[in-house]
């Protein structure tokens, strides 16, 4: 009686934990809007005051937000900071901050945060800041050309800039994840052959799942 317990509670222990790295998973998950152009164009030192860049959304499910910096001489640390507020900059929305002590211009910097449910044909402000630790110095980012309708302007300061971005990338999260994973199926479809596309990727994933936690299950119960 006490082996069957105890192989009852292994049983739900692993399935409470399948289910809680497949919701981290899906709070993390998020995919990139390529058409916004991610690339090292004109370097320039992020200001004390910040700077507020003025973007459309084109989905539902703002999540994340990846951006472009320059190598920067941060070995002693600090804190970038990134804001998502309303229309006209007074309703703060999201938050994100990084602590960090490298910055590179190889890979982006991803700030990620509480999905926006309803983002889709709306305009917000995203305002970045930097706060570097003593010895610290300034962080570099990138600006752009970008002639996109969504591209509303770059503010530096006072300075008022259309026609040029961030070099950056907004990333949007479906709300359900069999929606995220219908998504990825649909986005790497063009790079396999046709038995892993769509409904056989599906059934391949979910039923290698299956079999995965039946395997489990005669196992225990031998």
């Amino acid at each position: 009686m006490f082996y069957l317990l105890k192989k009852n509670i292994f049983l739900i222990s692993l399935l409470i934990l399948f289910g809680i790295i497949l919701a981290g998973i899906n709070q993390k998950w998020s995919f990139p809007d390529n058409h916004w152009t991610v690339e090292k164009g004109t370097k320039i030192k992020l200001p004390d005051q910040g700077i507020t860049q003025k973007f459309q959304a084109d989905y539902d499910g703002l999540s994340q937000i990846r951006i472009l910096f320059g190598n920067s001489r941060v070995s002693h640390g600090g804190t970038l900071e990134l804001k998502i507020s309303s229309t006209d900059c007074s309703h703060l929305l999201r938050t994100s901050k990084l602590k960090l002590h490298s910055l590179k211009s190889k890979d982006t910097i991803d700030f990620a945060f509480s999905r926006i449910n309803h983002s889709q044909g709306k305009i917000y402000c995203l305002n970045l800041h930097f706060y570097p630790k003593p010895k610290s110095k300034h962080a570099y980012l990138f600006i752009i050309k970008n002639s996109m309708p969504q591209n509303k302007y770059l503010a530096i300061g006072n300075q008022v800039i259309v026609n040029q971005s961030l070099a950056m990338r907004p990333a949007y999260l479906n709300y359900y994840l069999w929606q995220n994973i219908q998504e990825l199926n649909q986005r790497i479809s063009q790079y396999k052959p046709w038995f892993l596309k769509h409904y056989f990727l599906n059934f391949i994933g979910f039923g290698f799942i299956l079999l995965s936690f039946l395997l489990v299950f005669i196992l225990i119960t031998l």
